[in-house]
């Protein structure tokens, strides 16, 4: 791991793990390691595509509730009744499942199908939760039938007590013995502030007294037997509390399979979701795997895309032909970045993870990386700087085939220059001839020429300007680069004389090399002028097409203006003529309708939605027009939704869409699709108008499932709000009591509900639920 921390791998995998959103995620990306075959890497990278394509739909799906799986999961598994906080926690859950699975539902790929068809369905279990507990995890007083009546009796006798104690602190027969004109509970009773030397001015039983002795809180005899009953109404609450938790958790225990299988997927959606998340801000594609070629196109640093960093990329191929790169080049030219590019493309290939390089770009699966990079000093095993370099070396010598690489910089470089340069050429010739791949940084002068022709060794250097001295950052194939140690020392001004003696202290071989090296140099100046040359000529061409494209979107934009113009001119036309009486007389015939029906042009008659869609310049406009409170179409969704709030920083909206709440960017929210007012519709045989009873509306829920009448009856609320209706008459009937329930228990929430009460017996009875509509 020490090895591939030195090519940043360990900050590269940690922008990686940054992208999820549950620390179990994070924990088994940290663990990540190559994978066994190049084909799990391909389906890696078919999946991460997959996860891509659910990122364009502007939602990430969560899975926080992963954090607190286990501590509810384990208890469940037992079959043990849990607390309303950990049911809490598994509404949590059940919630992030059901908005991944509606979030997969319009999208395909083999993945997105496996997702979708392991992860549980929620339904049932959210609102078995949802009739127990409010979102913040307290009971519903409305949970039973039994429930709501012994909160029911349970407030009328509180409200009979404070109104008998009212009466005694508000009246004058006992204004003397009161401390105070206020009604307090100590210990669960309701009780009275007395005086504690007048304590036996008033029949009672003294709960407390004051930290002064002052005061005595006494419980007087006539609400004695209203608070015992308080206090028995209270034990049977706790009792039917834990019988609803104990039956709620024991229909979740059915489950208990599901839950797990349906946890795996969200742990397994999370971690891909942030490696699709990852290739996205890096601009990251998956490779192609090759037996002995490695080509990658406009290879990057990741961790310079990340920081922003101006990037120049760059182009590496190796062949069985040319298999080692000997890269060489000024200081701080760039070598060491192109070889962590290199090393951090070919791990991260192995491990299923996109590169940061074009998509065309191909490479061997490697099995082997040996990697040379940084202090090698063990001071444990007594090594040196160099020893320590010199072992990996060695251990690089067992890499065998196109399926190594070899990562090393610079090569024997902290020893004496001639033999370290020798000692080079014996490692890098051994490691052509095994067969392997590798990158190879030097500044020794006998390492940048001199080899075979088919030696399988090439040349390339790091380019830099020549007038201002900087490195380019630019990869050259096949030339050698000079170190600059002369160039640089001429740039500063040093002495002349000095300058002069140390060329001549140079070996006759050394001279030899500074003056091809210099002839090296003129030939990438010119290389790299012809490049400049071509790149202008290619921003050119691409500037060209710039102006085209924008030309023809000014001609699209043009003709779409005249098309509305004649469609409205010619709707108007049509419109005067059906105002004059040979017309109307014309509409008589039906052949006589169909010639002039058949004069409209085709975009009338059928309508078009986009130059009929209301688009928004920005949010605010957006908020505007549909405040919180409006209907509004979730395009990712394909349903309609309700806008609950104003958007946060990120732009998204809260939205409300069947049981969901979830926020999503305004950019794909628009007007709600154009229906036809159920409540006035005409009749088929003719024009004649049909009007309903505005005042109340029966509703027949039965024979439905929950879900399906809790989504009918919330659609029907809507509708009756909107056609300022007072009440809805709901008949759920008896049955088993769940549906009757399902149905009080919605109204009690409903924002659209001021208050609800059982139908008389003439209008149905227990069976029938009349919900008054806010506005009443």
């Amino acid at each position: 791991m020490q090895e591939l921390k030195n090519i940043d791998w360990e900050e590269t995998l940690n922008h990686l793990i940054s992208f999820t959103t549950s620390s179990e995620a994070k924990d088994k990306l940290k663990k990540i390691t190559p994978l066994i075959s190049q084909e799990e890497a391909e389906e890696s990278f078919a999946t991460i595509e997959e996860a891509q394509n659910i990122l364009k739909t502007g939602q990430r799906p969560y899975m926080e509730s992963l954090d607190v799986y286990h501590s509810w999961f384990y208890r469940l598994e037992k079959n043990a009744v849990l607390k309303t906080i950990e049911l809490k926690d598994v509404r949590l859950f059940l919630l992030e499942v059901e908005t991944l699975a509606v979030i997969l539902k319009p999208l395909k790929g083999p993945w997105i199908s496996s997702v979708r068809a392991q992860l549980m369905n929620p339904k049932e279990a959210l609102s078995a939760i949802d009739q127990l507990m409010t979102p913040q995890g307290d009971i519903r007083t409305d949970a039973s039938e039994t429930l709501y009546k012994l909160h029911q009796e349970k407030r009328q006798l509180v409200n009979k007590v404070q109104n008998t104690l009212d009466h005694l602190v508000k009246g004058h027969e006992h204004e003397t013995a009161l401390q105070d004109k206020y009604v307090t509970n100590r210990e669960g009773r309701w009780v009275i502030p007395i005086k504690s030397g007048m304590r036996h001015e008033l029949e009672g039983i003294i709960h407390a007294t004051s930290s002064s002795k002052q005061t005595v809180f006494m419980e007087p005899q006539a609400i004695v037997p209203l608070n015992n009953r308080i206090k028995e109404l209270e034990v049977d609450v706790e009792k039917e509390v834990a019988r609803l938790l104990k039956e709620v958790s024991d229909y979740l225990f059915l489950s208990i399979d599901d839950f797990a299988i349906s946890r795996d997927t969200l742990l397994e959606g999370d971690i891909f979701l942030a490696k699709a998340q990852f290739a996205n801000v890096t601009s990251a594609h998956p490779v192609t795997f090759s037996k002995n070629q490695i080509s990658l196109n406009e290879l990057k640093h990741p961790l310079m895309v990340l920081k922003g960093e101006v990037v120049i990329p760059n182009n590496l191929q190796l062949n069985p032909d040319e298999r080692i790169l000997i890269l060489s080049g000024p200081n701080a030219g760039g070598k060491t970045v192109l070889l962590k590019s290199f090393g951090l493309a070919a791990h991260m290939a192995r491990c299923g993870l996109p590169i940061c390089a074009k998509s065309e770009s191909t490479l061997p699966f490697f099995e082997e990386i040996f990697i040379a990079v940084g202090d090698t000093q063990s001071v444990d095993q007594s090594l040196s700087t160099f020893a320590g370099h010199l072992k990996i070396l060695d251990q690089a010598c067992h890499a065998k085939g196109s399926t190594s690489l070899v990562l090393i910089d610079e090569i024997c470089g902290s020893t004496d220059p001639d033999e370290g340069a020798a000692l080079a050429r014996g490692f890098v010739h051994h490691y052509a001839y095994q067969g392997a791949f590798g990158l190879i940084t030097s500044h020794l002068g006998p390492l940048k020429m001199g080899w075979e022709t088919g030696s399988g060794i090439v040349n390339g250097s790091m380019n830099y300007d020549t007038e201002s001295g900087r490195p380019t950052y630019e990869f050259i194939r096949g030339v050698p680069g000079k170190s600059l140690a002369f160039a640089t020392a001429k740039k500063i001004g040093i002495l002349d004389s000095v300058y002069n003696n140390a060329k001549i202290y140079l070996s006759p071989a050394g001279q030899k090399r500074l003056q091809a090296m210099e002839e090296v140099e003129k030939l990438k100046e010119e290389i790299s002028s012809l490049k400049s040359q071509l790149r202008k000529e290619i921003e050119g061409v691409q500037k060209r097409e710039q102006e085209l494209a924008k030309q023809q979107r000014e001609f699209s934009r043009d003709r779409e203006q005249l098309l509305k113009k004649e469609v409205g001119e010619a709707l108007e036309k049509v419109k005067d003529d059906i105002k004059k009486d040979r017309v109307k007389r014309a509409f008589e015939s039906n052949e006589s309708r169909q010639k002039i029906s058949a004069d409209f042009p085709e975009v009338v008659k059928y309508g078009d939605s986009e130059t009929t869609s209301t688009k928004f310049e920005d949010i605010e406009s957006f908020m505007k027009a549909f405040p919180p409170g409006s209907l509004v179409f979730v395009t990712t969704l394909n349903q309609d939704g309700i806008v609950q709030g104003h958007p946060n920083g990120k732009g998204e909206i809260p939205i409300l869409s069947g049981s969901m709440r979830l926020f999503v960017d305004w950019n794909h929210l628009k007007p709600p699709k154009k229906t036809q007012n159920p409540l006035k519709k005409k009749s088929a045989s003719g024009n004649h108008q049909i009007t309903y009873d505005l005042k109340a509306e029966d509703l027949d829920l039965r024979g439905l499932t929950v879900n399906e009448a809790i989504e009918k009856l919330e659609m029907n609320f809507d509708k009756a709000v909107a056609n300022k209706m007072e009440k809805v008459k709901i008949i759920h009937g008896h049955g088993s009591d769940a549906l009757k329930k399902a149905v009080r228990s919605h109204c009690s929430r409903s924002v659209y509900v001021s208050r609800w009460q059982v139908a008389s017996t003439h209008d149905g009875g227990d069976g029938v639920t009349i919900a008054y509509l806010m506005g009443d």
